[in-house]
């Protein structure tokens, strides 16, 4: 018997809803291009690292904000702001990649960014 597909370490959450595992950097490039569509009901994308339990979620508008949160909520949510759609396709890759230590390295500020 074969043995059962072992899951991807990240997945995405598409704006309006769909969500799978992340394997390639072609999908997070179609992922942040949703982000071009005009609806203030579903702001945001995200890729959820899942075996170092971290999301970085990305809005759309001009702001160029991105949110980090802990799955398992040990620290508040952190955010940053001023990220162009080229910044927020390096910070998920970074994610895909597992680089947890470089993302953990940028210049958070605690909260939503509200």
């Amino acid at each position: 018997m074969a043995d059962a597909p072992r899951a991807l370490r990240c997945s995405i959450q598409h704006r309006w809803g769909s969500s799978e595992d992340a394997s390639s950097v072609d999908q997070l490039a179609d992922l942040l291009d949703e982000l071009e569509v005009d609806d203030p009901e579903h702001p945001d994308v995200w890729i959820s690292d899942n075996e170092a339990g971290y999301s970085v979620s990305a809005f759309a508008g001009s702001r160029g904000l991105v949110i980090w949160e802990d799955h398992d909520e040990v620290r508040g949510p952190l955010y940053m702001d001023g990220y162009s759609r080229a910044r927020m396709m390096n910070l998920f890759t970074m994610v895909l990649q597992g680089r947890t230590t470089e993302v953990d390295s940028l210049p958070w500020s605690p909260g939503y960014g509200s």
